[in-house]
């Protein structure tokens, strides 16, 4: 094993509580950042992972996949709760979803070890308030302007035009930007001139697109979906350790769609291993 790690996620962690109707609830770990760090470490190791969480977080089965000193234990703060209430036990689209903000949210540029700036090849800003995501971005374009940066963007964060000004602008400072079909329509008029994005289509797969061109594409299996929490954060994660692992972007694009549907079969994220 490396003594550092060539792939870097930044992102949250939490604790999803999945309620389904007449049923008792699951609760496991989760989070954008989790499910990133999480699943990349099943290509390559180590993975480092900048997250904050709370004394209430068991972290036993994340410290044994990434490495631990990017991992901020606050003691006297609860990690941030993600209570997700599906009215369905066969519709898991249907669903209402509470964030209780925790210690993740408060995750910031200066819980990046120093080292990992210098030996890091590649940064993923997981999904994430603009505004947060931004200071990480700014940061790092500034102090390891030499590291290739990509980003994800969540749907629910595209409702106001502020929001989208600022992720159109974050967008063109990065080199790899994932979005899903929703996200791409409203982000469309930007990331028809970028040079690399990863556009997750659903249940169609997943295309690589360059400048509004499609170089590749991954169709996805038909499934059964238990639970599609963090399906999106898998791909991506997969996708960026395939690439670093010197896989060709069709077979990263490939493995990337296999293990998201794969993922959604289950409860959670620990089955995949």
């Amino acid at each position: 094993m490396d003594a550092f790690p060539k792939l870097l996620i930044i992102g949250h962690t939490n604790i999803d509580e999945n309620i389904v109707t007449n049923h008792p609830p699951v609760v496991l770990p989760g989070g954008a950042g989790y499910f990133v760090a999480v699943a990349a470490s099943r290509i390559i190791k180590p993975i480092g992972f900048v997250t904050r969480i709370g004394n209430d977080f068991d972290a036993t089965f994340l410290k044994s996949r990434v490495l631990p000193e990017g991992i901020h234990t606050i003691a006297d703060k609860n990690t941030s709760r993600s209570i997700q209430t599906y009215h369905s036990e066969t519709d898991r689209a249907n669903r209402n979803m509470q964030l209780l903000p925790g210690v993740s949210y408060d995750l910031c540029p200066k819980d990046i070890p120093k080292k990992w700036l210098t030996h890091t090849k590649h940064i993923h800003i997981a999904t994430m308030p603009p505004a947060q995501q931004k200071s990480f971005i700014v940061f790092l374009k500034k102090y390891a302007p030499h590291i290739t940066l990509s980003m994800d963007t969540y749907e629910s964060l595209l409702t106001n035009q502020s929001n989208i000004t600022m992720i159109e602008k974050l967008t063109s400072m990065v080199d790899i930007v994932f979005v899903n079909r929703f996200e791409y329509t409203i982000l469309q008029s930007v990331l028809s001139s970028h040079p690399c994005v990863i556009h997750k289509t659903d249940k169609n797969g997943a295309e690589y697109l360059s400048r509004g061109t499609c170089i590749a594409t991954a169709k996805a299996p038909i499934v059964n979906a238990i639970d599609s929490t963090g399906a999106g954060d898998i791909f991506a994660g997969t996708f960026l350790a395939c690439r670093l692992s010197g896989q060709s972007i069709e077979k990263s694009l490939e493995e990337a769609v296999h293990v998201a549907s794969t993922s959604i079969l289950q409860e959670g994220i620990a089955h995949l291993f």
